[in-house]
């Protein structure tokens, strides 16, 4: 779920413009899906009141935009997404100024020049938090007015750019807007910044390659309607875009955890073909994040291979003109799925003392038979290539485990009919969610078809949320 967390507060900034950003937090609010949940957080009397209101305003799961008000409302959510993440967390903080002083080097004593180094451990006593944020795990994008102390210590740390950014991080985005030239409906606006479009692109590759953490957008004191109107188009996009990220990551970790025969990128599109296995996800269509899939590139491989298109549209939720596409051209809906997530941690406290075991390799396809009847799987489960295990209890249920970058995505979840209703899915569960842990990978994924409601309540039971939604789209 998306969640807008409004922070009016202009008290963090210098400018003389300040208050308008107590406004301008209320425009941008306005600007976000009304489909989210919206949080307002009044303002305390010291920005430590504020951020701790910030602090128990945010959600602990589910997709978060922060609108302010000046930067200093990223105190909070960005040292959530450091408690969350770890060190994978890396910081993309798009702003035309370092807010890297300290109280003793600012030139104003504002807070809003501060954040960025309070974030790693040196600012006002009464605002510092734990963890901290390594200046590595930063990367600042559209800089280009810093002060002497902030360039000595970007020298002094080595903090880059973009292209710093690990293949493996997490990434909360901060949209600070005098990042974009000729705007001026900020405090300090800098000549020489992103264009509106140029914007857009670098947080579209970075969601491309990265799951988005969060994202912040801060700094709005309306004062020129050209800006409004420009901001109403940039905005919405962006939130877009960063928002699909941890579905779209979970997708294409989910479609290496079950490799088709066939895959290959083509027309904005994943495409995959697994002649003789009929299972969806095998033989279907996967739209390529910030691409404009052609149905007909779609249509044209599948046709060669004398089978019938087949598309699974996720994350359903960002893919409404694409689904209004296919159902025009006779594409029927089929098998309606949720996708949802879990920390390790709470599916290990739902169900300590789970009796699941780690399975022995060779006994993976008789445990298969023994348990569903069924072993086409295996010919695709021997091309897994990242670390995969089947937890199992004997012979009444089992799941496969794939782990890959920080995921595990949980498959084949079976109860034999023998065994139902006694404890055996949870202890499955259970254990996938110690294996899971073990191998550093704190987060589970599953799929679940939306009308088995027996398998959602358990799942929701041991701490599973909604991340999205998809079905698929068939044209025979």
């Amino acid at each position: 779920m998306l969640t807008v967390v409004e922070v009016p507060q202009w008290q963090g900034s210098s400018s003389p413009t300040a208050p308008r950003l107590a406004e301008g937090a209320a425009r941008l609010a306005a600007m976000l899906p009304a489909a989210g949940r919206h949080v307002r957080v009044e303002t305390g009397a010291t920005l430590a009141e504020t951020a701790e209101r910030v602090r128990r305003a945010l959600p602990g799961d589910g997709f978060v935009v922060t609108v302010g008000g000046d930067c200093g409302v990223e105190l909070e959510p960005v040292t959530a997404a450091l408690r969350r993440h770890g060190d994978r967390l890396h910081v993309a903080w798009f702003d035309a100024h370092g807010d890297m002083n300290t109280p003793e080097t600012s030139p104003s004593g504002a807070f809003h020049g501060m954040i960025l180094r309070t974030l790693q451990g040196e600012g006002p006593a009464d605002l510092l938090r734990s963890p901290t944020l390594r200046p590595g795990r930063i990367a600042l994008a559209g800089t280009r007015a810093l002060d002497p102390a902030e360039a000595d210590h970007v020298r002094r740390t080595g903090i880059g750019g973009l292209d710093t950014i690990a293949p493996d991080a997490v990434v909360y985005v901060h949209v600070d807007l005098d990042v974009l030239d000729g705007i001026t409906s900020v405090g300090y606006p800098e000549p020489g910044g992103l264009s509106a479009d140029a914007l857009v692109e670098a947080v579209a590759a970075l969601a491309a390659r990265h799951e988005i953490a969060g994202l912040g957008i801060t700094e709005y004191a309306p004062a020129a309607p050209h800006d409004e109107e420009m901001l109403r188009r940039l905005v919405p996009e962006l939130v877009r875009l960063c928002a699909a990220s941890r579905p779209w990551q979970i997708e294409r970790r989910a479609a290496r955890a079950w490799p088709a025969t066939h895959v290959e990128e083509r027309g904005g599109w994943l495409l995959r073909h697994s002649p003789g296995l009929s299972r969806r996800r095998s033989n279907s269509a996967l739209p390529l994040p910030g691409a404009a899939p052609s149905v007909p590139a779609a249509e044209a491989f599948y046709a060669a291979r004398a089978v019938p298109t087949t598309v699974q549209v996720s994350p359903l939720e960002q893919l409404g003109e694409l689904d209004a596409l296919l159902a025009a051209r006779g594409y029927a809906s089929q098998a309606a799925t949720l996708v949802l997530t879990a920390t390790a941690q709470d599916v290990i406290a739902a169900r300590p003392g789970g009796a699941g075991r780690v399975a022995d390799r060779a006994r993976w396809a008789e445990l298969l038979e023994a348990v569903t009847g069924d072993t086409s799987g295996m010919e695709t489960i021997d091309r897994i290539q990242p670390e995969a295990m089947l937890l199992a209890r004997d012979t009444a249920g089992l799941a496969l485990a794939v782990s890959e970058d920080g995921w595990t995505g949980l498959f084949c979840m079976a109860t034999h009919p023998d065994h139902r209703r006694k404890g055996v899915a949870r202890s499955v569960l259970g254990e996938a969610a110690r294996w899971s842990w073990e191998r550093g990978a704190s987060r589970l994924y599953l799929q679940v078809e939306e009308d088995n409601l027996p398998a959602r309540a358990l799942y929701e039971s041991q701490g599973f949320t909604l991340s999205h939604r998809y079905h698929y789209r068939l044209r025979a």
